[in-house]
């Protein structure tokens, strides 16, 4: 009777465990793909996107038949750090074009901040991320995005895979400011970026 209540209780708490561990690691992947979604400009926001899967979806659509449409699908890598996004932007009457974007956090090596665009554009006076003055957050990385471009109207408008090594972020009000901080931090405590860690400049 003992054995089989100890092997009862043995059971109960590999089966707590596991759940602690999944509960962690949704945990992790929904950091992760909030922080994915603002620093791609996707929920820069507050966006909240539609779900397919394990994907989201965030939809640029106007009331306008004259406008744009653009439609993105986000979803993680088996390495959460990184993300693939798949964007259809159509224009009225025209192929839609689509863009595939490989984006890896881990990438990222610098991080400088701004008060103001101007300062940004200009590259000085920079501080602090988590400065309270911060506004534009500019985050760089060897190959951190790499992308392809492929066009409906045939192969003369698409366009080789090209790599990127700088994300931007807006932190214009306290709305914005927060999103940004918790995903620099999510990005910081998940993807280990030094960066990024408290205490760096």
């Amino acid at each position: 009777m003992r054995h089989w209540t100890g092997a009862a209780a043995l059971a109960a708490a590999l089966t707590l465990a596991a759940g602690h561990a999944r509960a962690e690691e949704a945990g992790r992947e929904d950091a992760l793909r909030e922080a994915h979604a603002v620093l791609l400009g996707l929920a820069a926001d507050g966006e909240k996107p539609g779900h397919d899967g394990a994907a989201d979806i965030y939809y640029s659509i106007i009331d306008n038949p004259d406008a744009p449409r653009l439609v993105t699908r986000l979803e993680l890598a088996l390495e959460p750090c990184r993300s693939r996004t798949i964007s259809a932007l159509q224009f009225p009457g025209r192929w839609a074009s689509l863009t595939l974007t490989i984006t890896d956090l881990g990438r990222i090596a610098a991080v400088a901040a701004y008060a103001s665009v101007d300062d940004m554009i200009a590259e000085r006076n920079a501080i602090a991320f988590d400065d309270p003055r911060a506004e534009q957050v500019v985050l760089t990385g060897e190959g951190v995005s790499c992308m392809s471009r492929l066009s409906l109207a045939g192969e003369s408008q698409s366009k080789a895979t090209s790599c990127g090594d700088r994300l931007d972020l807006s932190m214009m009000d306290d709305e914005q400011r927060e999103r940004g901080l918790r995903a620099l931090s999510a990005v910081a405590r998940l993807c280990k970026v030094a960066a990024l860690q408290p205490g760096q400049d």
